[in-house]
């Protein structure tokens, strides 16, 4: 019961026996003291779980974590907590390898450019983005509709958004 942490059952045994209004009355004060109480910790809890979103978004943790996940499953190292360490450390000073590197993209380009023209449409990327779960909008920022990318282009844009790191404090 949520009100026998204030009343042992033998105290509440005994307000049962001497009359029902008063039993009634504590139970009721014990009652609207705990959904007051509940509430309280509700609208605590929704504060306190902003402030983790607003802390988590400004310091780009899902993003960082999201490049130190992607790295162990590609790797697959054997001390997890030291390999984190050390990518930790690569990006505090700015030395971490790409996930997607210079020949990812070339390769990711002639599949896209699967006629050989040497250059891919808006609508191709947007196709290769979403295959690839890749959020379009952030990739496709600043492109118009109808230009279509060379490799060059290609790995200067795309590459720079594939790069989870890019646009938090953690980049180069």
């Amino acid at each position: 019961y949520f009100f026998s942490d204030l009343y042992s059952s033998q105290s509440i045994l005994h307000m049962a026996e001497t009359g029902s209004e008063e039993v009634a009355t504590q139970i009721q004060a014990v009652y609207r003291g705990h959904a007051q109480r509940r509430q309280t910790d509700k609208l605590k809890y929704d504060h306190n779980q902003k402030a983790v979103k607003d802390y988590l978004h400004q310091n780009n943790i899902p993003e960082l974590m999201q490049h130190l996940l992607s790295l162990m499953t590609y790797h697959q190292p054997a001390d997890p907590k030291a390999f984190m360490i050390e990518e930790l450390t690569k990006i505090q000073t700015h030395k971490y390898a790409d996930l997607v590197e210079d020949s990812d993209l070339t390769t990711m380009f002639e599949m896209i450019d699967v006629n050989k023209t040497e250059f891919i449409s808006c609508g191709q990327i947007k196709n290769a983005m979403r295959n690839l779960g890749i959020p379009i909008p952030r990739v496709m920022s600043g492109i118009p509709e109808t230009e279509k990318m060379d490799i060059k282009q290609w790995k200067q844009h795309i590459g720079a958004n594939l790069d989870v790191l890019s646009g938090t404090r953690y980049a180069r």
